[in-house]
């Protein structure tokens, strides 16, 4: 997060501004809000409220469900639509009181707003996607994950990441390329290497 933020910092000089609890216009910035739970290593995020006129969007970021303040902070700002990160479910070591209170959280959410969109972490591993259809039916109505929003299929390349680079291949130096900028994906895809139907 730092290294972004001296990036975008210098990429943008004296245009880049703090938004931190700002609004302009249609959008208003949160103060910082834990990244995960309260007081964890991984720093803080900000949450973007989007006044669309007839209804509120809210770009949650990387709360991962797991901190009930931050869950009462975005009832109180009163959304129409969320889109969260949901909880990391594929780290083995997450606590169980983490993954209740993720639940938790993630139902009172969901009987709080209109549309709720859960992604990001939640849909790097399969049980996942139980865990989403679970809360569904918990709800009493479709929580959903940004394919399923979109009305797409779902795929989850991070969940089939082993199985994918066994039968789509990249050379050896294709990271390093690729983050160097040397090389881009558009130039894989074209290739014949990779395909999303």
């Amino acid at each position: 997060m730092k290294q972004r933020a001296q990036d975008l910092a210098k990429l943008l000089g004296p245009n880049l501004q703090i938004a931190e609890g700002v609004s302009d216009g249609s959008m208003t910035f949160s103060k910082a809000v834990p990244h995960g739970i309260k007081g964890s290593k991984r720093g803080s995020v900000m949450m973007t409220r989007i006044n669309l006129g007839d209804k509120v969007f809210l770009h949650s970021s990387d709360i991962q469900m797991l901190d009930a303040a931050t869950i009462d902070f975005i009832i109180a700002w009163q959304p129409d639509i969320v889109l969260a990160a949901g909880p990391p479910l594929y780290i083995e070591t997450l606590p169980d009181e983490q993954r209740t209170a993720a639940w938790q959280n993630s139902l009172r959410l969901a009987a709080n707003v209109d549309i709720l969109i859960l992604d990001h972490h939640l849909m790097r591993d399969q049980q996942g996607l139980k865990w989403l259809d679970a809360l569904s039916v918990e709800a009493g109505k479709q929580v959903y994950c940004a394919a399923d929003f979109m009305s797409r299929k779902r795929l989850l390349l991070e969940a089939e990441r082993t199985e994918l680079y066994e039968t789509m291949p990249v050379p050896a130096s294709w990271h390093e390329k690729y983050a160097k900028g040397l090389i881009r994906a558009e130039d894989y895809i074209s290739a014949g290497n990779f395909s999303l139907s």
